[in-house]
């Protein structure tokens, strides 16, 4: 069967080849076919070996990358009584799990969830991991669809694929929402739904920002340490407030240093971090993603409905991937760009 694999850690690079079908599904696990699927900032560095010390990456020979996918289910194994052959499914799986780049996949049931007509193939190919960790952001802030009205939430990072998508939540839910990204991404966000759009690189305009829950998904600088955000927090007195990342050093330093020594660094890291906010009456946290089929289906509620607005900026066919993939050209798109097996 087709794939699209990393033999090499050291290059990263994205080849098709053709690997032998996957076995039948083991218990609690579903076979899924490939529809279509995205790019996730994680993909390229993971092919590189990021994280392989805790995500176990070097053990998956060849490693077949790909976090999300829409994908039909083949078969089934024991114990999933939920799912049936032919059945359309959104698909969100971590590096330890297992890679969706590949004709034919295994993955745990807990990885997928079953979507109606009203999602859209496009739409979901590049739901899964970016919403999920949207929605798992957006939760450990504590915000949802019963409080979030009237809230005021910052997003920096707004444009990416995961701030489109906790844009879009967020204002689902009633949010008042400031959304940091490049300029000439403002319309884009707008669209999506943020009352005010700030440039990034404005530092009196990043520093007038008064949300009271910020949510940072942009890339971090080199120590972890720089963030006017969480200092403009930090000189607010109001209740509420809370500060959550998901651009943290914990597979980084793994990385670096080794699991044990790594993890001892970012929890060092965090710890202070966390306390000294908690001084400051912040709440302070760290998202790592996690697969989790109830908040699966729930996304592939809301971005069925017709009037969610649309975050799929690029819709290409599968063959275009590896160049994706290993040489990105460009200032890269808005939102999701995805990659489907019937060309769009």
């Amino acid at each position: 069967m087709k794939a699209f694999i990393i033999v090499d850690q050291n290059t990263g690079t994205l080849r098709e080849t053709d690997i032998p079908a996957p076995p039948a599904p083991a218990d609690n696990k579903v076979q899924l076919e490939l529809i279509g699927t995205s790019i996730n900032p994680i993909d390229p560095l993971v092919a590189k070996g990021y994280g392989a010390p805790l995500l176990n990456t070097k053990r998956q020979v060849p490693l077949i990358p790909g976090r999300d996918a829409v994908a039909r289910v083949v078969d089934v194994g024991k114990g999933v009584t939920d799912l049936r052959p032919g059945q359309r499914v959104l698909v969100a799986a971590s590096p330890r799990t297992g890679g969706t780049y590949a004709e034919i996949f295994n993955l745990p049931r807990g990885c997928v969830a079953p979507i109606d007509d009203g999602l859209s193939d496009a739409t979901a190919a590049g739901l899964g991991y970016a919403g999920l960790t949207a929605l798992q952001a957006l939760a450990t802030a504590g915000l949802s669809t019963d409080n979030a009205q009237g809230k005021h939430l910052c997003i920096n990072g707004a444009s990416g694929g995961v701030g489109s998508i906790a844009l879009v939540l967020a204002r689902r839910w009633g949010a008042t929402i400031t959304a940091v990204a490049s300029q000439r991404n403002h319309d884009w966000v707008r669209r999506l739904g943020a009352d005010q759009a700030v440039a990034y690189r404005e530092p009196a305009a990043m520093a007038s920002i008064d949300a009271d829950v910020i949510l940072n998904f942009a890339a971090p600088g080199d120590n972890h340490r720089q963030d006017p955000l969480l200092d403009g927090l930090r000189r607010r007195d109001t209740p509420g407030r809370a500060y959550v990342n998901t651009t943290n050093p914990v597979l980084s330093l793994a990385t670096e240093k080794g699991v044990l020594r790594g993890l001892a660094a970012s929890g060092g890291i965090y710890a202070k971090k966390r306390l000294a906010a908690r001084r400051a009456g912040i709440r302070y946290r760290w998202v790592l993603f996690q697969e989790n089929a109830e908040q699966l289906a729930y996304l592939a509620r809301v971005f069925a409905d017709p009037d969610t607005p649309n975050i799929i900026s690029d819709s290409r066919p599968l063959d275009a991937l590896p160049d994706a993939f290993n040489t990105p050209n460009g200032v890269p798109s808005p939102g999701k760009g995805v990659f489907l097996v019937e060309a769009p």
